[in-house]
């Protein structure tokens, strides 16, 4: 009977029932590494008919600057938690992201981004911690346009490509 119990506990376990490994909340921009201190948050502009987008706002290290960082998940009527494709189509299970760079939070910037081509996004739930809901947010590839929109030629004008990397776990404000 005892065997029978045992080997009953070793098939009921599985690897899905350990927790998660720990992550390190950060993003790489070109092979630096920065460290994420502050909670990613909603911005919501249903008025516009845009999507709903998962922002960070993340102060440069040793700057008065910040790097914001627009994740647009399009969910649909769906829940949060699930793995996304990069399109701009805006279709359901797809994402899109934009990154400006040392910006001063109203108008001033170094260089933006037109997405260009990315690995999967994947958003869990984690749970709860003091009340609050815990996501992690994983985008292990990112190829980033980066450059300025030519408002008198009305057209993208890229200065090159950068590579993005990041893993959040924390809750969405």
């Amino acid at each position: 009977m005892l065997l029978v119990f045992s080997l009953f506990l070793v098939l009921s376990c599985s690897d899905d029932d350990s927790p998660p490994e720990p992550i390190n909340n950060e993003y790489e921009l070109d092979g630096t590494v920065f460290e994420i201190r502050r909670n990613m948050y909603w911005e919501s502009d249903v008025e516009q008919g845009e999507t709903d987008q998962i922002r960070l706002f993340e102060p440069i290290p040793d700057s008065a600057l910040y790097d914001l960082i627009i994740i647009s998940p399009v969910f649909g009527p769906s829940s949060l938690e699930g793995t996304y494709v990069f399109s701009k189509t805006g279709d359901i299970g797809t994402y899109d992201l934009n990154f400006i760079h040392a910006t001063d939070g109203i108008d001033e910037f170094l260089w933006s981004t037109n997405g260009d081509s990315g690995e999967k996004l994947t958003i869990q739930s984690m749970g709860e911690r003091d009340g609050q809901k815990i996501y992690r947010i994983i985008l292990s590839g990112f190829n980033l346009n980066y450059g300025y929109w030519d408002y008198l030629a009305g057209q993208w004008v890229s200065l090159g490509q950068k590579t993005f990397k990041l893993s959040y776990e924390g809750p969405i404000e």
